[in-house]
This record gives structure tokens, sequence and C-alpha cells, in this order.
């Protein structure tokens, strides 16, 4: 069972404590060699108007973190805003799900202080679970297998893509240099290519420099119907769980008098 203690962090000078910790967890879970000064760009170079960091305990110990932060952008003259995200759990919680019902509270409530702004997530993704949990839980994400991105679509994460200086990055379609290489450990490689996760093996397809450096700027409009299927779909999975847990437990009962 995880918790999550929340911090709202706009400046990360204010709370020292809170950045070291986080830059810690950081290097331990997605790069052992990250510099503070590539921590700081990458939390702060784009010039988040708002930033939230989640730590996640496991039975009181730290387990992992999720960040989420609002970069206001003006794109073909109009203000969106793009919302980014870091996760990342240390190996020995990684056999049980990814805690991110949190991460999708945090957009929701974003989107609903801001309803007639257009409002996006912009996830640079290495980790092909991670795009494989999105396709599952969004009705509507890009690049998508079975659904080619339209001509529009591509010209707007190319847009978004020169609004934060990322442009010359891009090799492919939705492809690009990330910010730091994710160090992968050789079980995980192999997790990642022996699954059958049809979504794992399109990543894997149109992302094969993923332990490079490489990774997928993966789009998700935050609207309304996107949010209304991610709460469903969530909600669908916590009660088909509880029931199952109650089948086993009437599994148990002895039913008769002692």
């Amino acid at each position: 069972m995880y918790t999550l203690k929340n911090y709202d962090l706009s400046d990360v000078n204010s709370i020292g404590s809170v950045s070291d910790s986080l830059y810690e967890i950081f290097k331990l879970t997605l790069n052992p060699d990250l510099t503070m000064r590539e921590f700081r760009q990458y939390l702060f170079g784009q010039h988040p108007d708002n930033l939230e960091i989640s730590f996640i305990y496991s039975e009181g110990n730290l387990a992992g973190f999720c960040t989420s932060a609002a970069y206001p952008r003006k794109v073909r003259g109009k203000k969106v805003v793009v919302l980014r995200s870091a996760f990342g759990l240390l190996d020995c919680y990684k056999k049980g799900r990814f805690p991110l019902h949190g991460l999708f509270y945090k957009y929701m409530r974003y989107k609903l202080k801001h309803l007639f702004t257009p409002v996006y997530v912009a996830g640079f993704m290495a980790n092909p679970l991670m795009y494989a949990m999105i396709c599952k839980y969004t009705l509507t994400c890009y690049p998508r297998r079975n659904k080619p991105a339209s001509p529009d679509i591509l010209e707007f994460a190319d847009d978004l893509l020169d609004s934060m200086n990322l442009s010359r990055k891009k090799v492919a379609p939705f492809v690009l240099k990330i910010h730091f290489q994710v160090k992968f450990k050789e079980c995980d490689i192999e997790r990642f290519e022996a699954s059958t996760d049809a979504d794992v093996q399109h990543f894997l397809t149109i992302n094969p420099g993923y332990k490079e450096q490489m990774g997928v700027m993966v789009l998700v409009p935050v609207t309304i119907p996107n949010m209304t299927y991610t709460f469903v779909k969530y909600l669908f999975r916590k009660v088909r769980k509880l029931l199952k847990k109650n089948v086993v437990n009437t599994g148990k009962v002895k039913w008769g008098v002692n």
C-alpha cells in the first residue's frame, strides 16, 4: 500500500531540504550519474508556474517520487499549458502497480481550474511500460498504435517542441533525445523485450534507441472525455479488485455451527 506526501515547490531554492531529497531519489531511481545542474535544468529550465512533488512511501519507507509541473506556452499564437511529470520507484518496489492515480488527479484538478485553456500532458518517455500504462488509461493520446496521428497533430507536436526549444533533438515524429539517460538494468531490458503487450512492442518499434537517451514525447489532451475515461477506468479497476478480494475472503468462511 502506497502513501503520498505532497509538496508545492514553485521555487527549488525556497525548500532546500525537499529539493535535496528529491535529487537523491531521482538519482537512485532514474540515473545515478545525474548532476545537480542537469536535475535543476530538467525541473526549472522551462520556467514552470506550478510545480508539485510527491514522495511515495510504502509502510513508512521512501519508495519513490513523482513530480508534476505546469509550463505555459504560446503555440500558434494561443496560450496552451504543458503538463510534464517524472516518476521513479526503487527496484525493490517495482513488482507492485505504479501508484499513478495521484498524478492523474493532479492533472484533473489543474484542468478544472483552467477549463478554457488547452492543456496537454507531454511526457518524454524512455520506459515502454509507462507508455503502455498511459495508452491503457487514456481515451486519446499520441502516438498510438493503429491510430496514425493526423497532419494537424504532427504539426502541433512540432510547434510544441519549438516552444520548448527541443526541435533540434527530434529524430522522428514524437521521437527525440531526452533530457537525461534513464539507466535501465539488464532485468528491466529483458522484461521490456519479452513483453507480449502490444503497446510495449509498439514503443520498442518506434523508439529502438530507448537505451541510448532516446525517448518518445507522448501527448495527452487533458479534456473532459479523457478525464472521464481515466476516472472510470481507474474506478472500475478498484471495484474489480475489491470484489475479487471479497470473493477470496468469502471462500474462507466456514459455514455451519461449531
